[in-house]
């Protein structure tokens, strides 16, 4: 917020200003522009503190206390009023952040800072060339050398005039010598080691344009647990009162690998597997089909069921409007496709009859279709009816295999709605990580060996090229999918809609039961919609959005075999 010219006093001053202007950051920091040229970084303590304190967190160095009591008319520092901190004395990172709300429409580019003269958010009619040195160079006696480099014979400046400061004499809180790909993130080093810089904008809050933006986090327990120690690692008390244009520091180990440095080792690895999926996909390419579908397999596997009933958001219950959609899928497919359709699931109760109107009365008779059929009469039982899914799906898909079926025109699409961190909106799909899927997979356990499914063949694993096709194929129907959701106007986010696994607290990652063993090659796990997000659940509570999310993957598949969507 910024406030007007004000001919008065400050209590804490001594002595009259012409004017003495402000510009709020937060409730502790503000701007202070004393007669359009003198720039001071004040602070409103709010809790007992010394002058030492002051000193080490704004100016780095506990040395300069006496310099900054000396700007100040009380001993010890009055909680209760605005202290002066003089710009000259400040660390690189509050210099950066009092010169970028002072000027936000000033610019960075690779030839230098652009300045706009007496452009500022609050009047700066006495800036000159002087100003400008020691603003942007840390140096007004180098006032001559800008002026020569902007070609200028006299220090004054007119309104709007514009000077570069290329960045061999730009002061460092400015550089940005190691840079992101998309120029978002500066890379630094500070006591605690590497990190990667984002500046807060106008508008943004940490949770979604920081954490799950760089990070990956998703669920919201993670994103409030990291919130929580980037904004300690930044030396941020408060999350909701961040100024704008203050730095948000994220340690490596936290960023998702695009945004690492190039020359980092887990940067490298995710190029690296990127090239083997590029390779992978020339060497044996999506197949082309013709007729809509013809000789297309696709296997759909409405998630939970029974007992196990998902997200309960927003008085509406995961699996019975996940389960909606898949019936509309699977009608819309049968009815304008040729393809074939297989069902991991089937409600006793309703079958695969699409809802007539909004709302859906949970009937929790979701049963999966192995030998013998499963439903889950406990809570506690989801877990089984998750490996009983993949353990259904590979023996639909090597009985498709027996019967002729090209294994590139098989596909498996797991069906859900998320329960993110509510300030999330979107579709987001998950593919089978090629790195997170090593192992050799099979259960065991009481019951299992009861299913035929699970006795035809208990256990599998995957060769390498196998993980990287089948994450190139997989992505390929992604992005095809999103596509569609596009199309039909539904919510996309920008950030990282296709992933290769997910990432918990800490970093861990991994995969979804039904990816990991699932021996199909094209599959994804799609959350049509985040639950805890009011508008999301809006979507997936009316009939016709349902009918719009169930015709955006058919719009999906069709286009990922290189056919017509059917609008």
């Amino acid at each position: 917020m910024v406030a007007g010219i004000c001919l008065c006093l400050p209590a804490h001053t001594a002595s009259a200003y012409a004017t003495e202007d402000r510009i709020e950051l937060n409730s502790e920091l503000a701007v202070l522009v004393r007669d359009g040229r003198d720039l001071f970084l004040e602070v409103r303590p709010g809790e007992p503190t010394t002058y030492e304190a002051l000193a080490e967190r704004f100016a780095g160095n506990r040395n300069l206390a006496p310099e900054i009591s000396a700007g100040n008319d009380h001993e010890p520092p009055d909680r209760a009023k605005r202290l002066l901190l003089a710009f000259n004395l400040l660390t690189d990172e509050y210099r950066s952040l009092v010169l970028l709300n002072l000027f936000p429409g000033d610019r960075l580019t690779q030839e230098g800072w652009f300045h706009t003269a007496r452009n500022g958010a609050v009047p700066t009619a006495g800036e000159g060339m002087w100003q400008l040195a020691v603003w942007f160079m840390g140096d007004g006696n180098r006032f001559g050398e800008l002026m020569e480099i902007n070609g200028l014979t006299t220090p004054e400046l007119r309104p709007g005039q514009t000077i570069r400061i290329p960045p061999a004499v730009l002061h460092r809180s400015l550089k940005q010598e190691a840079v992101s790909d998309d120029r978002s993130l500066v890379y630094g080093v500070d006591r605690q080691g590497p990190y990667a810089g984002y500046r807060l904008k106008a508008g943004e809050a940490m949770y979604s344009s920081v954490v799950v933006r760089f990070t990956g986090r998703t669920r919201a327990e993670n994103v409030v647990q990291l919130a929580g120690e980037l904004a300690a690692r930044s030396g941020i008390s408060d999350m909701g009162d961040i100024p704008v244009g203050y730095m948000i520091k994220i340690p490596y180990a936290e960023l998702t690998a695009e945004y690492l440095p190039a020359t980092h080792p887990r940067r490298k690895e995710a190029e690296a597997d990127r090239v083997a999926r590029a390779e992978a996909l020339a060497e044996a390419p999506v197949p082309v089909t013709e007729g809509g579908l013809e000789g297309v397999l696709i296997i759909i596997d409405p998630g939970h069921g029974g007992r196990d009933t998902g997200t309960i958001k927003h008085g509406l219950t995961e699996h019975e409007y996940v389960y909606d959609v898949a019936c509309r899928l699977r009608r819309l497919l049968q009815d304008r496709t040729a393809a074939r359709v297989e069902m991991t699931l089937k409600d006793r109760k309703t079958g695969y009859k699409p809802s007539r109107g909004d709302r859906i009365k949970p009937t929790r008779q979701g049963e999966i279709l192995t030998h013998p059929p499963f439903l889950a009469r406990a809570e506690g039982e989801a877990r089984i009816g998750v490996n009983l899914r993949w353990y259904l799906a590979n023996s639909i898909y090597r009985n498709a295999l027996n019967s002729g079926t090209d294994k590139n025109k098989i596909v498996f699409i797991s069906l859900h709605a998320d329960s993110r961190h509510p300030s999330l909106r979107g579709a987001m799909i998950y593919v089978p990580g090629a790195r997170y899927r090593t192992r050799t997979y099979g259960v065991n356990g009481p019951g299992y060996d009861t299913y035929r499914e699970v006795r035809e063949k208990p256990t599998t694993r995957f060769g390498k090229n196998q993980r990287v096709h089948s994450e190139a194929v997989s992505r390929e129907l992604a992005d095809e999918i999103l596509k569609g959701f596009r199309r039909q106007g539904l919510e996309v986010p920008i950030t990282n809609p296709v992933r290769d696994s997910i990432i918990r607290s800490k970093g861990r990652r991994w995969l979804p039961a039904v990816l990991r063993g699932n021996e199909v090659p094209t599959k994804i796990l799609m959350e049509m919609v985040n639950l805890s997000n009011r508008q999301d659940a809006a979507i997936l509570e009316k009939a016709r959005n349902r009918e719009k999310l169930a015709t955006a993957l058919a719009d999906g598949i069709l286009t990922h075999f290189g056919e017509k969507p059917l609008e």
